[in-house]
C-alpha cells in the first residue's frame, strides 16, 4: 500500500526532526487512515485528473489519491503539482514522489509530477488579486490538503496577500482553504483536514463568506477527539474532515459522519439538509455540525425560532473590568466607597452568591470617577461565564443577578463573565427567568457545542441564536417562577412541553 510506505518514512523522519521544530511552521503529519478516508471521498472520473496537493509534507495526501487511482480504471493521465517549502522535508517527498510514479506507471498509468519549492499563498499572489489570469487547463481537478496551522500576524505577506479575508489574527490553514478554492476548476473538488474553529466566530466572518458562496460543501467529518487526530502530535484544536466542489448550484443535502479518533470507525453517518448545517440567508454564515440524530432533531427545533437576543431587545456583552489593567481600583476588602467585583466563584447554584468566604480573586473594586469607564449600572442582569474547561459537562454556564439584592448603585463585572443586558429599561422577572430557562437548558447548551467547538463562549455567536418570541421567553419565565426549580432538568421540561410535545405527538401519530 502506497499509504503505507510513505507513512512509516514519515514516522522514521518525525523521529529525526523534532515536534518542536515541525511545531513552529504548523506542520503536522496526516496518519494513513486519515488519509486513505480523505482519498476516499474523490468522486472524479475522467481519463484525465489535475491534483494539486497545497502543503504536500511527506506526500502521504498525494498517495493516498494515487492509491485510489490504481483501483480506478478510468484515470490513466495523472498531473500532480506539490507545494512544499520546508527544505528538511523536501528530499523526502521527492522519493516518495518517485516512488508513487513507479507504483503507478507499473500498473498502466502516466504521471507527470511538480514539487514547487516555493510558499503557495505568496506564489498565487497575482491570481488571487487579479493580477493574473489562468486558463481552465491551469486549473484544477482535485485539491487535497492538511494545511500548516499556526496563527500569523495581520502584518504577516500571507495576510496582506489575502487582506480581502481577513479579520483580526488569521490562522494560515484558512488562508490555505480560499487559495485552493480559487485554483479548482468549475466542479473540482477539494478535500481539506483542518480545525473547524472557522465554521464560527466573527474572525473568520469574510472568509467564510468568500468561501461559502464559491463552493457547495458535500461531505463533512468530525473528530470527538481532540487529542486521537494527528498520532504522537498533541493538536487541541477540533479536527474536521471537508469536501466541497466549486459550483453556485444549490446542494440539498451534506452527507454528516463522526468518528471518536483518526482510526475512522465511523458511529455516525447522516444525510442532513444544506439549510441545517449552512444558513445561507444569515449575516454571519455559521456553520453546524450534527453528529446524532438528537443533535439533528435540535437544530431542527431551535432554527425553527425567529429571533435571537438583539431582535429581542438584548444583548451579551462582555465584563469590562479587566483585573490586571485595574490593579490599583480592585480591592480584597470592601471600603467606603467600593462596591461588588463579581467573578466566576461567585457563580453557586446558577445564582449569584456574594461575598464568598474564601476567593483567590479580589472581590471589590472602588467607585470613583477614574472607574466609572468599567462599571455597570446595578440593573437585573444574565452572567454567563466566558471561559469553560473542556472537562465540564456544561459549556453555557449561566446565573442570575438581581439588582434588589444588591445595595449598591453600581457593580463590577470581571472581564472572564459575559452578561445579558437588556437595551433599553430594567429587565423584568419573567423576561429574566425566561431567557435563563433557555440559556440554562441543555438545548442552547449542546447547540453552542455544536455551533462552536471551543471552550469559550462568544459574544457574536451567543447573540446570534434563535431564541422564541418575548411573549414565548416570558411565558417561560412564570412557568419557571410557579416550580420554585431552576435546575436544567426543569428548564428542558419547560422548553419540551412548550415547542416539542404537538411535534412529537404528531410524529407518534404518523
Amino acid at each position: 500500500m502506497l499509504v503505507n510506505q510513505i507513512y512509516d518514512k514519515t514516522i522514521d523522519y518525525g523521529k529525526r526532526v523534532g515536534k518542536n521544530i515541525r511545531k513552529k511552521i504548523g506542520q503536522f503529519f496526516t496518519p494513513p487512515s486519515i488519509a486513505n478516508f480523505m482519498a476516499s471521498l474523490m468522486d472524479y472520473n475522467q481519463s484525465s485528473i489535475r491534483i494539486l496537493d497545497t502543503g504536500a509534507g511527506t506526500g502521504i495526501l498525494a498517495g493516498g489519491l494515487c492509491q485510489r487511482i490504481l483501483e480506478h480504471n478510468t484515470i490513466t493521465h495523472i498531473h500532480i503539482d506539490l507545494y512544499e517549502n520546508d527544505e528538511n522535508v523536501l528530499p523526502l517527498l521527492r522519493e516518495n514522489m518517485e516512488l508513487i510514479r513507479t507504483v503507478l506507471e507499473q500498473n498502466g498509468k502516466t504521471v507527470i509530477y511538480t514539487i514547487y519549492d516555493q510558499n503557495f499563498i505568496l506564489s498565487n499572489d497575482d491570481f488571487w488579486n487579479g493580477r493574473e489570469e489562468k486558463s481552465e487547463e491551469e486549473l484544477y481537478d482535485v485539491i487535497i490538503s492538511n494545511p500548516p496551522y499556526k496563527k500569523i500576524a495581520k502584518a504577516e505577506p500571507e495576510s496582506v496577500v489575502m487582506s480581502s479575508i481577513v479579520h483580526g489574527q488569521p490562522n494560515i490553514y484558512f488562508l490555505f482553504m480560499a487559495m485552493a478554492a480559487k485554483l479548482l476548476k468549475p466542479n473540482g473538488e477539494m478535500i481539506f483536514i483542518t480545525p473547524r474553529s472557522f465554521t464560527s466566530g466573527l474572525y473568520f466572518r469574510k472568509f467564510r463568506e468568500y468561501f461559502l458562496n464559491t463552493v457547495r460543501l458535500t461531505n463533512i467529518h468530525l473528530f470527538h477527539s481532540r487529542l486521537d487526530v494527528f498520532e504522537g502530535d498533541k493538536v487541541l484544536q477540533e479536527a474536521i474532515v471537508l469536501r466541497a466542489i466549486k459550483t453556485t448550484e444549490v446542494t440539498d443535502m451534506i452527507t454528516i459522519s463522526a468518528s471518536e479518533n483518526m482510526y475512522m470507525e465511523e458511529n455516525f453517518i447522516q444525510q442532513v439538509p444544506y439549510g441545517t448545517v449552512v444558513d445561507m440567508d444569515s449575516d454571519n454564515l455559521f456553520m453546524l455540525i450534527p453528529s446524532t440524530i438528537e443533535e439533528i432533531e435540535l437544530l431542527t427545533l431551535v432554527h425553527s425560532w425567529e429571533y435571537n437576543l438583539i431582535s429581542l431587545g438584548f444583548r451579551l456583552k462582555t465584563g469590562p473590568v479587566v483585573d490586571f489593567r485595574a490593579l490599583d481600583l480592585i480591592k480584597e476588602v470592601p471600603e467606603e466607597n467600593t462596591v461588588p467585583l463579581l467573578w466566576a466563584n461567585h457563580f453557586i447554584n446558577n445564582r449569584i452568591s456574594f461575598p464568598v468566604p474564601v476567593s483567590k480573586n479580589p472581590q471589590y473594586i472602588v467607585d470613583t470617577e477614574e472607574s466609572q469607564s468599567v462599571l455597570l449600572d446595578s440593573k437585573n442582569y444574565l452572567l454567563v461565564k466566558r471561559f469553560t474547561s473542556k472537562e465540564e459537562r456544561r459549556r453555557v454556564q449561566c446565573s442570575l443577578y438581581f439588582a434588589d439584592d444588591f445595595v449598591n448603585a453600581k457593580v463590577g463585572i470581571e472581564n472572564h463573565l459575559n452578561y445579558i443586558t437588556k437595551l433599553e429599561g430594567e429587565m423584568i422577572k419573567e423576561e429574566m427567568y425566561g431567557l435563563f430557562v433557555l440559556f440554562n437548558s441543555s438545548y442552547i447548551d449542546t447547540y453552542y457545542r455544536i455551533l462552536n467547538g471551543s471552550t469559550q463562549v462568544n459574544a457574536t455567536e451567543v447573540n446570534a441564536i434563535p431564541l422564541p418570541s418575548l411573549n414565548d421567553i416570558k411565558r417561560m419565565g412564570k412557568r419557571i417562577l410557579e416550580t420554585n426549580s431552576i435546575t436544567t432538568e426543569t428548564c428542558d421540561t419547560i422548553i419540551e412541553e412548550m415547542f416539542l410535545v404537538n411535534t412529537r405527538q404528531g410524529r407518534n401519530a404518523g
